[in-house]
């Protein structure tokens, strides 16, 4: 089943009220795209035996109500409007079903592919927090202005740390060979304050260190404006592929610490419209905790910094890569 066509159908429903259903296909039994309350849903007319149950999935719902001749099985999205991955559940089932040469075996299809999926999705990594998608995303716009800004693109990958963070490998989010280190934090606007997750990311040292400060709000579904996560991330992919297969790896390797799966549909949800950044210099006086100072068996620190007191840190950001000194 074309998935424009899918996409078509339930734009209209959910467009309307709700209880609006549209048949989609009628072999070897009906099925139809249904408005429930504002969710997608697939309604199919199909007779089952006692022992064909439907299970609920990762993203959707089941329920099946049982008349004799005239079975329902209605599959709902969780997420209101209309899911990527529900999208593609409806044309994996009506795909898988419509080779069927009988009624019994369209059923028996029906429940068999509404598993393989269900297992599918269920077999997925965790996916990240929205506070770690629009973090990653902050850290990703900040390699592709130093990739642009003449750095080799495989010593930019090699100087992003954030993804390493949880297993150890990297204090900073970035960190050169010269030993600079950038902090970066996503916000929303205004920018009031960032939450610091370690009590050692933002220490004065003898070594430049800066902290890089990203307004980043949801954008509407504008392609004009919006910039969608999953396809910048995979549009940066092949900026950093086009750069030699030792780049390429070292990539590749830190979207498999961060548990980032790209064909996962579900992170199309995200779109973003990034403001202006931000930049604090982490140098003497910059307010953090005294880490020797803290109480022997404290081991798991948190506490945020509100940007206005760091005003007298400011430093301009357009001066940021000439400091770096970029080729």
């Amino acid at each position: 089943m074309d998935a424009t066509f899918l996409r078509s159908r339930y734009e209209q429903v959910l467009a309307a009220e709700s209880g609006r259903m549209i048949v989609i296909a009628q072999a070897p039994f009906m099925f139809a795209a249904v408005n429930d309350n504002g969710r997608a849903a697939l309604l199919v007319r199909v007779s089952l035996t006692p022992s064909q149950i439907v299970s609920d999935g990762q993203g959707f719902l089941v329920k099946t109500t049982r008349s004799g001749n005239n079975d329902y099985v209605q599959i709902t999205a969780i997420d209101r409007e209309l899911p990527p991955l529900f999208l593609k559940l409806v044309e994996y089932v009506l795909d898988r079903v419509s080779t069927s040469m009988s009624v019994d075996e369209g059923a028996e299809v029906l429940i068999r592919s509404i598993e393989e999926y269900r297992r599918f999705v269920g077999q997925r990594r965790g996916r990240l927090s929205e506070a770690l998608v629009r973090g990653t995303f902050a850290e990703l716009l900040f390699l592709r202005t130093i990739i642009a800004g003449g750095m080799c693109v495989e010593d930019a990958v090699t100087s992003w740390r954030g993804p390493w963070a949880k297993a150890g490998l990297g204090v900073h989010d970035f960190t050169f060979a010269n030993g600079r280190g950038i902090e970066v934090k996503s916000t929303h606007q205004p920018p009031g304050r960032i939450r610091v997750s370690s009590p050692s990311q933002l220490v004065p040292s003898n070594q430049p260190l800066d902290l890089l400060v990203l307004p980043v709000e949801d954008a509407p579904d504008d392609p004009t404006v919006a910039i969608p996560f999953r396809a910048y991330v995979q549009e940066t992919g092949k900026v950093v592929a086009a750069a030699g297969p030792g780049a390429a790896d070292k990539w590749d390797a830190a979207l498999e610490a961060l548990t980032l799966d790209l064909s996962d549909e579900w992170y199309d949800k995200y779109r973003f419209l990034p403001g202006e950044w931000r930049r604090f210099a982490v140098k003497q006086g910059f307010p953090h905790l005294d880490i020797p100072s803290l109480p022997a068996g404290i081991i798991d620190v948190h506490y945020s910094l509100e940007l206005l007191r760091l005003t007298p840190f400011a430093a301009p950001f357009s001066e940021l890569l000439s400091e770096m000194e970029l080729p």
